[in-house]
């Protein structure tokens, strides 16, 4: 009973973070205005950006360990920093300048220092000193040209890849490509 009211909430507290952003991309789709430059340039923008989600996603064991292997090495949130990619991308592919202000007004005022604040005190008291030092020596989105001196060598995996459900991304972001190439040439 217990693990079906978790699941249950947590269906909840995901649609409800959800649905702006499933609306946001059904108004990019709606009033894209794609140009075939504009096109190109975003598209290369958002699969680098899905690659680096990927390459993440592949490397994270949420809550079992800092995570410090992959592109954790050069970067403390390679998540977001591939999301951001990919939200730059589209509204150019789209040529939508307003929603890419809005995009990244949300996300520099709010989504980005949101999420520093919430993880980053919840991964110290998890994981204490062995946080604080990757927390000093890794950037949050800008990442380092070389990689972190105390890094994991752990290799990518599938499993993990598939357990951060990062396979939902990338059907997601593969349909928003597919429907904005559709409104290109149609």
């Amino acid at each position: 009973m217990e693990s079906t009211l978790s699941l249950n909430a947590m269906k909840r507290k995901v649609t409800v973070k959800t649905v702006p952003v499933y609306l946001l991309a059904i108004a990019l789709i709606w009033w894209a205005k794609p140009v075939p430059a504009l096109f190109v340039a975003g598209l290369i923008a958002t699969l680098a950006g899905e690659a680096i989600r990927v390459w993440a996603a592949g490397h994270l064991y949420k809550n079992e360990r800092v995570t410090t292997s992959g592109p954790y090495a050069f970067v403390k949130n390679p998540l977001y920093l591939g999301t951001l990619l990919i939200m730059v991308g589209l509204c150019v592919m789209a040529s939508n300048w307003v929603l890419l202000a809005v995009g990244l007004a949300v996300f520099a005022v709010y989504y980005a220092p949101f999420k520093q604040r919430r993880e980053s005190g919840r991964l110290r008291e998890r994981f204490g000193e062995s946080w604080t030092r990757y927390d000093r020596a890794v950037p949050g989105y800008l990442p380092r040209l070389t990689p972190y001196p105390a890094r994991d060598r752990q290799p990518w995996r599938w499993d993990a890849f598939i357990r951060n459900d990062e396979h939902g991304t990338l059907a997601a972001v593969l349909l928003g490509i597919g429907l904005l190439a559709w409104r290109l040439w149609r």
